[in-house]
């Protein structure tokens, strides 16, 4: 598989993250009402799969851009191609799951939240990808120093 491939297949799963956990925050109210829990439980649920998500990520992106990516310099481009992938899934969520009940609406504090963590996301990413793109030292296997 050529390597832009694989370039764009991470950043799709870069995007992938930040579009469940702000989808998840969105959609509480929804949640709440499909599933018959109460708004504390579905907001516990959505914590632990946000924290979840971030030490998933925070373990699996250095390894997938050692390994898949090879630990390029150009898999830097991934912080930038995730953004058109993020921007596809929530015009696609938008599309095929409008609101229709007036009480589903996020509040209007969920879009602040998104807003920070997409603007810190970037960051996110960058460090993660200076963890992948460091070389191994010598004589050291790759469990040992992760």
């Amino acid at each position: 598989m050529s390597f832009f491939i694989r370039l764009n297949i991470s950043s799709f799963l870069y995007a992938l993250f930040p579009f469940a956990g702000i989808e998840l925050m969105a959609n509480v109210y929804r949640l709440s009402r499909v599933t018959g829990w109460g708004l504390d439980h579905v907001n516990v649920v959505i914590l632990v799969f946000s924290l979840v998500g971030l030490l998933l990520s925070g373990y699996g992106f250095p390894k997938l851009i050692r390994h898949w990516l090879g630990g390029r310099k150009t898999s830097f481009f991934s912080l930038l191609l995730w953004i058109p992938y993020f921007m596809i899934l929530t015009y696609i969520v938008a599309a095929w799951f409008p609101i229709i009940d007036p009480a589903d609406k996020p509040n209007p504090v969920t879009g602040l939240i998104a807003i920070a963590v997409l603007a810190l996301y970037p960051f996110y990413l960058a460090i993660l990808h200076l963890f992948g793109t460091t070389p191994i030292p010598e004589g050291m296997e790759e469990d040992q120093v992760t």
